[in-house]
């Protein structure tokens, strides 16, 4: 891949609900390749709204990168059965697609995926994003990685917003699942529930899950083993390093309300142990599996000394 021009901080680009949005990407953004737009790595994201009858729209960002890998998320959220499409593409130094990964509606009110790019140089790489679909959508754009390592992870406003305007009637997911078997009691918590995308930082919407994981385990009485796994994007070592990372921040946060430091081990398995397949039977990408995949679990031997 080419060095390209112009520069970007953390990049997560969020279109809103509203047309009445305060930042519109129409506004924000170039459309132009040869004036791609840099973004402060403060800012975090981008809001506007898609854009519907107009048909597609195409934006061009940069952004400065390392070598390893570039890991990046797309979402969209609407209408179910809506009619709406993301794509990302990353362009070589003569503006042809080197890379890229998009998301389209299904039948869901979400959907999203998520793609490994390899960057085997540093330097800087000049991203299109294209979206189309109806007005009542949004979309979410979000890259960190190794490639990416100065990516400050902010929530995407939109999908936040999309969540309230297209209501489920369905229950929300449980943020502690508990599996039990003889002699075990598994504390299932899903990662999104904990972390924001690529990162080990505990967000604030974790305290219910983390006041439950401390309940559970103090009553247990035992030993327990926080156990970190991530799916399968991503290289083998950045994935286990990320488990690590994010066992560690739920030992931290449970030693933090009051359990004892030495009742609480840690291990990371990376993508080493899923609970779900990572792509479907054709080879493509299964992001419900994925999501699956990534998560946190607090082992306790039920049968064992206290």
């Amino acid at each position: 891949m080419r060095k390209l021009t112009a520069s970007l901080g953390a990049l997560a680009l969020a279109a809103s609900l509203s047309a009445a949005s305060t930042h519109a990407l129409g506004q924000d953004l170039s459309t132009s390749i040869m004036r791609p737009t840099a973004i402060d790595p403060s800012t975090g994201s981008v809001s506007g709204s898609l854009p519907g009858a107009s048909g597609p729209r195409s934006y061009y960002v940069a952004i400065d990168v390392a070598p390893g890998d570039l890991i990046a998320q797309l979402l969209l959220a609407g209408r179910e059965r809506g009619e709406r499409r993301l794509t990302l593409e990353l362009l070589d130094g003569s503006g042809a697609v080197a890379a890229s990964a998009f998301v389209r509606a299904a039948s869901g009110a979400k959907d999203e995926t998520t793609k490994s790019f390899p960057i085997d140089s540093s330097g800087r790489r000049v991203l299109r994003v294209t979206v189309e679909g109806e007005e009542t959508g949004a979309f979410c754009v979000m890259i960190g990685g190794p490639a990416f390592p100065s990516a400050h992870a902010q929530p995407c406003p939109a999908m936040a917003a999309a969540k309230e305007a297209v209501a489920s009637s369905a229950p929300p997911p449980k943020a502690v699942e508990v599996i039990t078997t003889k002699c075990e009691e598994r504390l299932r918590v899903g990662s999104d529930f904990l972390f924001d995308f690529d990162h080990a930082d505990l967000r604030a919407e974790a305290a219910p899950a983390l006041a439950e994981l401390q309940e559970r385990i103090g009553a247990a009485g035992k030993l327990a083993t926080i156990e970190g796994h991530t799916d399968a994007i991503g290289s083998e070592g950045y994935n286990q390093k990320l488990s690590e990372r994010r066992a560690s921040a739920v030992r931290n946060a449970l030693v933090g309300r009051g359990l004892a430091p030495d009742a609480l081990a840690t291990r990371g398995f990376g993508k080493s142990k899923p609970v779900a397949p990572n792509q479907n039977a054709d080879g493509s990408d299964n992001p419900q599996g994925r999501e699956k995949n990534r998560r946190v679990e607090v082992v306790i031997n039920t049968c064992g000394r206290s």
